[in-house]
């Protein structure tokens, strides 16, 4: 029990001494990547919708000659 809660004060001291690690880390300027993610945005909801309009025409495709017998 004495050598667990020597291992518990020693993750403890960790913790403690890498929140300063952490606290700094708030000053890194991130508007690049965010305007560069918000740009690329557009691209992939276009693709998206061209690939499920090729799926749904597909669908609409097989229902149909379904119906049809063939």
């Amino acid at each position: 029990m004495k050598n667990l809660k020597m291992k518990l004060a020693v993750v403890a001291a960790g913790v403690v001494a890498s929140t300063g690690a952490f606290a700094q880390a708030s000053g890194v300027d991130v508007t690049s990547t965010v305007t560069a993610i918000n740009n690329v945005v557009p691209s992939l909801i276009a693709i998206g919708g061209a690939t499920l309009a090729v799926v749904v025409v597909a669908w609409g495709y097989k229902t149909v000659k379904g119906f049809l017998g063939r």
